[in-house]
């Protein structure tokens, strides 16, 4: 059975071993990872709920992956808009709809949070087919591509 809830403070070990791993399946990989600022985040996600989510997603009880996003408002009018910022699933749990459920609990805080609008800016490391379909199964148009360019 797949549920969800927000972060809580013992989830800070589980989150730091989890995005280790994230970073090491990530296309930042090459960078220096640092638990440092992955503390400093998770706790400014719980001690902002109003505009911060995190979200433990739960295969029978078990923590299988995460998502954190925010809500903030466009630059030229005042709605706002949410925006993902981490979808992790630990890989044992891919395809076990963990990532749709937490996908469509962000959706549903966000709506919340009065967001006219949810964007997912998968970093997916080369599997973006597999994000395109979760996206779709949500009613997701693709709106843009992001470029990159390391320097």
């Amino acid at each position: 059975m797949i549920e969800w809830r927000f972060f809580e403070e013992p989830d800070l070990d589980w989150i730091i071993k989890t995005t280790k791993e994230m970073f090491s399946e990530s296309e930042w990989k090459e960078g220096k990872y640092d638990e440092d600022k992955v503390k400093q985040y998770f706790y400014h996600v719980i001690d902002q709920p109003t505009i911060m989510f995190g979200a433990i997603g739960l295969k029978d009880e078990e923590r299988a992956g995460f998502m954190t996003g925010q809500v903030g408002e466009f630059s030229f009018m005042k709605a706002k808009f949410a925006r993902e910022s981490d979808l992790f699933v630990l890989p044992k749990y891919r395809g076990s709809q963990v990532a749709i459920t937490l996908m469509k609990k962000f959706i549903e805080w966000a709506k919340g949070m009065n967001a006219k609008e949810v964007y997912l800016q998968p970093a997916t490391n080369g599997k973006l087919n597999k994000f395109d379909a979760m996206a779709k199964r949500l009613g997701m148009d693709i709106v843009s591509k992001t470029y990159r360019k390391k320097l």
